[in-house]
C-alpha cells in the first residue's frame, strides 16, 4: 500500500510506515493530532498486539471519563484482556457513549468480507474522509485498505466536497465518506461522470433521493453499510433499494419486530459503567421486517413516529422539512413524558432563516403521510452542525 497524504495547502507527501513497534502491557489511548500521525502510530501497535482505546478527543464527556478511569484497573478486565485488543466507543447520540471491546479477529474477519464485496471493482485508489477514531473509520478506512492489493491510499485532515469530487474524478477510485458527503456531492456543479468510482457510505443514515440524486447526476455506486459499534456490520445496500442484504457470515433475526444479530463481529463485552458480557444473539433498537434473505430498516425504536396508522422514521420528516426553503437543517425526536396527558409528543429542532408556523408543518406531513394527531413543539437553534462522523449535533 502506497500511502499518501495531502497537507492543507494541497501539497502531497508519500509516507512510509513502520510495521512494528514496542508492545506495553496496559491499554493504551492514541492521542494523535493528524490522521497521518494517527495511521503511524496505529497500525504497527494494531498489528504488533498493543491493547488500544479510541475515541473523540473532542467529545468532553469521554475525555473526563478517560481522564478519571482507568481502563486497566476494571473489574473483569482481565477476562475481556483474554481476546479484545481495542475499545471503541458510540456516538453517544441516544445518551453517554457505550464501550464496545473489539478483538483482532473481530475486525479482520470483517474486513475479509467487506473485500470480497469490491471483488468485481477495479480498486486502485482509495481515498477516506471518514475520521480513524471509531469502528467505521477504523475497518472501511484504514484496515480495508490495507488488505487490497497494490493501491494507493490517500488522506487529508479535512477533505471538502471539492475535494473529494476531484479524487473521484480519477479513474479506479474507492470513497469511503459519510451520507453528509454524499448529500453535497450531489449539489455540485458539477457533471462528469465517475462510472469507475465507487463510494462507501456509512455512520448514520443516508436518504435514497440522495443516492438516486449522486448515482443518476454522475453514472456511479454507493454501497451503504449498516451496523453499530457493538454489532460491527451487519448488512448492506448498492445503489437505490430498501432492502439489506446481511453481510456474510451474519444472521439475522426478528424479537418483538426489533432487530437481532448473531455473526463474529460482535463485541463479546462492553462498556457501560461497568464491564458487561452480551447476549448474543445481540438484540438491536431497530425495527426491521424481514422477507426471505433481507430486510427492510422501518427506523430505530425511539425514532419512529405513528401517521395514519402507519409507522414512519423520524429521518422521513427532517428529510421533508429540510426541504423548505428556509430551513437549512431539522432534527426530529420522539419525546415520552409520563407525567403529561399524552406522554408521546415530538421535539422538532429547526435551523432555519424565520420560523415555520406548525400549521404549515402539518400540512406538508399531511400531504405525504396522514394527518399527525401527536403533540410537537419546535425549537430553532443558531446551528445544527455535523460530527465527525456525519450525525447531525445541536449546539446552543
Amino acid at each position: 500500500m502506497i500511502l499518501t497524504y495531502i497537507h492543507a495547502d494541497n501539497t502531497k507527501e508519500t509516507v512510509s510506515l513502520e510495521t512494528t513497534t514496542e508492545v506495553k502491557k496496559d491499554w493504551l489511548h492514541i492521542d494523535a493530532l493528524s490522521k497521518i500521525e494517527f495511521i503511524k502510530e496505529f497500525l504497527p501497535a494494531f498489528y504488533s498486539g498493543q491493547k488500544i482505546i479510541l475515541f473523540d478527543k473532542n467529545h468532553k464527556q469521554l475525555l473526563k471519563f478517560h481522564q478519571d478511569t482507568d481502563i486497566n484497573s476494571l473489574e473483569n478486565i482481565n477476562e475481556v484482556n483474554k481476546e479484545a485488543q481495542l475499545l471503541f466507543f458510540t456516538s453517544g447520540s441516544s445518551g453517554f457513549p457505550i464501550g464496545a471491546f473489539k478483538s483482532k479477529k473481530n475486525l479482520l474477519e470483517e474486513v475479509t468480507v467487506l473485500k470480497n464485496l469490491l471483488n468485481e471493482y477495479n480498486i486502485k485508489r482509495v481515498v477516506v474522509s471518514v475520521p480513524f477514531v471509531h469502528i467505521y473509520g477504523i475497518i472501511a478506512g484504514l484496515l480495508l485498505p490495507s488488505s487490497l492489493d497494490n493501491i494507493e491510499l490517500i488522506i487529508k485532515d479535512d477533505f471538502l466536497p471539492y475535494d473529494l469530487y476531484s479524487q473521484a474524478s480519477k479513474d479506479n477510485t474507492l470513497i469511503i465518506t459519510t451520507p453528509v458527503f454524499i448529500k453535497a456531492l450531489a449539489r455540485l456543479d458539477e457533471s462528469k461522470k465517475l462510472s469507475s468510482c465507487l463510494f462507501i457510505s456509512s455512520t448514520g443514515p443516508l436518504h435514497n433521493d440522495d443516492v438516486v440524486e449522486l448515482e443518476s447526476k454522475y453514472s456511479t455506486k454507493v454501497l451503504q453499510l449498516f451496523g453499530s459499534t457493538e454489532t460491527g456490520g451487519i448488512a448492506y445496500k448498492i445503489g437505490n433499494t430498501k432492502s439489506w442484504k446481511p453481510l456474510e457470515q451474519v444472521k439475522i433475526s426478528s424479537t418483538d419486530s426489533k432487530l437481532s444479530v448473531r455473526s463474529p463481529f460482535v463485541s463479546k463485552y462492553i462498556l457501560n459503567k461497568d464491564i458487561t458480557k452480551l447476549k448474543i444473539p445481540f438484540t438491536t433498537e431497530d425495527i426491521i421486517e424481514i422477507s426471505e434473505d433481507r430486510f427492510e430498516l422501518i427506523g430505530r425504536s425511539n425514532k419512529l413516529i405513528k401517521i395514519a396508522g402507519k409507522r414512519i422514521s423520524a429521518l422521513e420528516i427532517e428529510s421533508m422539512l429540510e426541504d423548505i426553503s428556509d430551513v437549512n437543517k431539522a432534527i426530529v425526536e420522539v419525546i415520552y413524558k409520563k407525567d403529561l396527558l399524552r406522554s408521546e409528543q415530538i421535539k422538532i429542532t429547526l435551523e432555519s432563516n424565520q420560523n415555520i408556523s406548525k400549521s404549515v408543518i402539518k400540512s406538508i406531513i399531511a400531504q405525504r403521510y396522514g394527518t399527525l394527531t401527536i403533540p410537537f413543539n419546535i425549537v430553532y437553534v443558531d446551528k445544527i452542525n455535523y460530527s465527525s462522523v456525519g450525525k447531525k449535533v445541536i449546539f446552543s
